[in-house]
């Protein structure tokens, strides 16, 4: 299903998260359908592409690989960040599945009986002892070095993290946001990097174009496998591609691949957005939405 996806789609470098052995798998099927992928693999992360790849490496929390495109280098990041102190949850009242002794930690990922949690300062102390913000610093380092050597530089995957650009005065009173307004440190520091978010620079707009990617409504899935949060609205944008600065890549679009609908508060909710949706297959295999972006190397 998954390699008839990337055919439909026409992508040609394929970013994945909690792969596993699946990456290979899938190029193994890419192949019996007559297209030929290399697959780049860690742990977790997993790398699709029809371009030659030059070399690869194992980063922290992500899988790198360098791509010759018509003589031009792309170096593209699969990253999959740590789950654990979700903050995101805090506010809507849940727990942020913080291990022991840490903040917050005796709730789990339970209801809270003290209700959300609305102080953007304790919800970022959580975020922040996730230790997410500091892999993506580290990323932008190894790829200052790669754009140095005269390579454009492709990030994406499941950050477990909102979006700085999501989290705003519009959207405070919206998804069970309670009033908090927060931007979140792993996708601030990549924008204060110059790295620029191929859906919300296609679609600025947080309230018409929220994008969601967590949690899909997978009509093969049961809504109790699907939650986290079932009397609350956890709908997020936690999966991203980035694009670095300086670098060939000219965005041309973005899109949501993956189920029109989402969970909501314990029930599936087709999305009333005006959400660019490039394909919806009848058939899903993850509790997540994935994101397609277009870009010129020129």
């Amino acid at each position: 299903m998954v390699a008839d996806l990337i055919i439909d789609t026409q992508a040609s470098i394929v970013l994945l998260s909690e792969a596993n052995k699946a990456t290979n798998a899938i190029a193994a099927a890419l192949e019996k359908k007559g297209r030929k992928f290399t697959a780049v693999s860690s742990g977790d992360t997993g790398l699709l592409t029809e371009f030659p790849v030059e070399d690869s490496a194992d980063q922290r929390w992500m899988v790198k690989a360098r791509l010759n495109i018509g003589g031009k280098r792309v170096t593209a990041y699969a990253a999959h960040l740590e789950y654990r102190w979700y903050a995101t949850y805090l506010p809507r009242g849940y727990g942020a599945g913080v291990p022991a002794p840490g903040e917050y930690s005796e709730f789990g990922w339970n209801k809270m009986p003290g209700g959300p949690v609305t102080d953007p300062v304790a919800v970022q102390r959580v975020n922040l002892a996730s230790g997410r913000p500091d892999v993506l610093s580290a990323f932008i380092d190894d790829a200052k070095a790669e754009a140095a050597a005269g390579s454009s530089v492709l990030l994406g995957g499941d950050f477990n993290e909102p979006s700085a650009l999501d989290w705003t005065p519009a959207t405070a009173n919206l998804f069970d946001h309670h009033g908090v307004v927060l931007p979140w440190e792993s996708t601030r520091r990549l924008q204060q990097a110059g790295f620029a978010d191929a859906y919300r620079t296609t679609y600025p707009n947080p309230v018409t174009h929220p994008g969601f990617t967590w949690p899909a409504a997978n009509p093969d899935a049961p809504v109790d496998q699907l939650t986290w949060t079932p009397e609350a609205d956890e709908r997020d944008r936690i999966d991203y591609i980035f694009a670095g600065p300086g670098s060939a890549l000219t965005l041309t679009g973005a899109g949501i691949v993956g189920p029109r609908g989402s969970i909501v508060r314990n029930t599936r909710q087709d999305e009333n957005t005006q959400d660019n949706f490039i394909a919806s297959p009848p058939k899903w295999v993850t509790d997540h939405k994935a994101v397609l972006a277009t870009y010129r190397l020129g």
